[in-house]
């Protein structure tokens, strides 16, 4: 059970990373993409300004969602491995169970 937790916290962890990592590089893409068309047509600028704002906050929110599925995924899957260790060990229920030990 040990190896478990090495690797979901292995997984977890390239998991955000490459969340993180899409997400900046999409964020760059984004900024680039609408300063060269508000430097090709400036009078669109308020327009342009507005779409990536939008875009933007699109963009973050799937990177934050994905560190909530995450966080409820480890704390799910922990809560199981802490049962299962108490269990092994002999105690019919975890300590913070109301009659553990």
């Amino acid at each position: 059970m040990d190896w478990n937790i090495g690797l979901l916290g292995l997984s977890i962890g390239f998991g955000m990373a490459i969340a993180a990592s899409v997400g900046a590089i999409s964020q760059s893409r984004a900024i680039w993409r609408s300063v060269e068309a508000i430097a090709r047509q400036p009078e669109a600028g308020g327009r342009i300004f507005t779409a990536m704002i939008i875009g933007l906050a699109l963009i973050e929110t799937l990177v934050i969602y994905t560190l909530l599925v995450t966080g409820i995924f480890l704390q799910g899957t922990l809560n199981k491995i802490v049962d299962a260790t108490y269990l092994n060990q002999g105690s019919q229920t975890a300590p913070d169970q109301p009659g553990g030990h």
